[in-house]
């Protein structure tokens, strides 16, 4: 059932991909499964858009679908069915950019690893971020960003992070359109193109920093 969901969702096939995820939640399918079901079907999206076979109108619809299967999703993600919480991260997309599918899709994947996640939405200046680590006492902050301009929101979000941590270390990860060499220019400590790598990223911060 699950690859039919992929599927589904590749093909912009909004109500066979919500029938699916409601057959598969009544049947007792991890809410992980399904959103790694969903991350191959919006990756094959993504490609089809990059050899332009889709449009903004359909990265657009995808992203909708996913917003819906999500929407079925947090029930049970909020009950705790996944796994225990292990510690808090600060999601958001930086200022100037308002791209929200990767970020939401990542999202998904660290809750269904027992994060607690505080998403601070799109176009987020850098004195939000500092809000919200603040409100939160997370120690993990994840800033995503698909447009170029938006390297240079990275790095004052990044800077003035580091201005105020002091003795409290926190943890940086970009995501996105990013590289080794944007990691590098805008002083974040890891880079991922993948919510898959961010999971593993995430989970290795967690037990080094002891946030529990």
């Amino acid at each position: 059932m699950l690859p039919l969901l992929a599927d589904a969702l590749q093909e912009l096939n909004e109500p066979l991909a919500i029938d699916l995820v409601r057959k598969a939640l009544n049947q007792g399918v991890s809410p992980l499964d399904i959103v790694e079901e969903c991350r191959t079907g919006l990756v094959e999206v993504g490609d089809r858009y990059a050899r332009g076979e889709y449009f903004l109108g359909d990265l657009i619809l995808s992203s909708e679908i996913f917003t819906q299967i999500m929407n079925l999703l947090t029930p049970v993600l909020e009950s705790g069915e996944c796994r225990p919480t292990i510690g808090k991260i600060v999601f958001g997309t930086v200022e100037g950019d308002i791209h929200d599918i990767g970020k939401n899709l990542a999202i998904s994947m660290v809750k269904c690893y027992g994060f607690e996640v505080y998403d601070v939405g799109v176009d987020v200046s850098p004195d939000k971020f500092i809000l919200a680590l603040a409100e939160s006492g997370a120690r993990i902050l994840c800033l995503c960003t698909l447009l170029s301009p938006g390297f240079e929101a990275l790095k004052r979000t990044i800077q003035l992070v580091r201005l105020i941590e002091r003795d409290t270390k926190i943890k940086i990860l970009i995501g996105g359109l990013v590289s080794e060499k944007v990691r590098e220019y805008t002083g974040a400590d890891a880079w991922i193109d993948d919510a898959r790598q961010g999971v593993d990223v995430c989970l290795k911060w967690n037990e080094e920093l002891g946030d529990r």
